[in-house]
């Protein structure tokens, strides 16, 4: 198991891209994925290559045998997070980039057949995972033994910093313009946001 995996995911024009006739600057071959620059000179170098622990072309259809729908990226990159919750390990997926670039799609999906993303196939995944466990008569096991806890933040805005109170029990994360205060206690969370 690697600490770390890094995957990278095209997704397909959208209609603005479409109306200004955009051009496909992105291939991906395996792992590797490549970036071609429309602009380079005679003496630059015109196509960039990086190497990914996975690189998912998603910027065609399904009819397209390199297409990577959400079933694939939740087979490689989803069950083995799983795995290894259920082995004991906290797990995280740090989903980055620009806005429009398909993270909310890629985790949360749409309310569509083959269309959710990673967090609901893993949370049906996970209580299946469960149930099956306990059906099983050699193993002893209870969800309260093991407390389970997902969480899904979406930051938008880049000028965030982090205060931590420890004598006060609260968190407060601030923006430029605003900020969103947490306040924390044995037994629930409460949050404020200031208006």
């Amino acid at each position: 198991m690697s600490s770390v995996k890094v995957a990278v995911r095209v997704r397909p024009f959208n209609s603005r891209e479409v109306a200004h006739k955009s051009s496909c600057i992105i291939g991906m071959t395996g792992n590797t994925t490549t970036i071609t620059n429309l602009k380079a000179g005679p003496k630059d170098n015109r196509v960039k290559s990086f190497n990914f622990d996975y690189s998912y072309w998603s910027h065609t259809t399904p009819a397209d045998k390199k297409f990577a729908g959400q079933k694939k990226v939740y087979s490689d990159i989803g069950l083995e997070m799983l795995d290894h919750a259920f082995e004991g390990y906290n797990v995280c997926i740090f989903a980055y980039g620009q806005t429009g670039s398909g993270k909310s799609y890629t985790m949360m999906g749409k309310n569509e057949s083959g269309q959710q993303g990673i967090i609901p196939q893993l949370c049906e995944e996970l209580f299946m995972k469960i149930k099956d466990v306990k059906s099983d008569k050699d193993l002893n096991y209870s969800v309260e033994q093991v407390p389970t806890v997902a969480n899904y933040l979406q930051v938008h805005t880049a000028a965030y910093y982090l205060e931590v109170h420890t004598t006060a029990n609260y968190l407060e994360v601030h923006t430029a313009a605003n900020y969103l205060q947490v306040h924390t206690s044995a037994n629930y969370l409460q949050v404020h946001t200031a208006a």
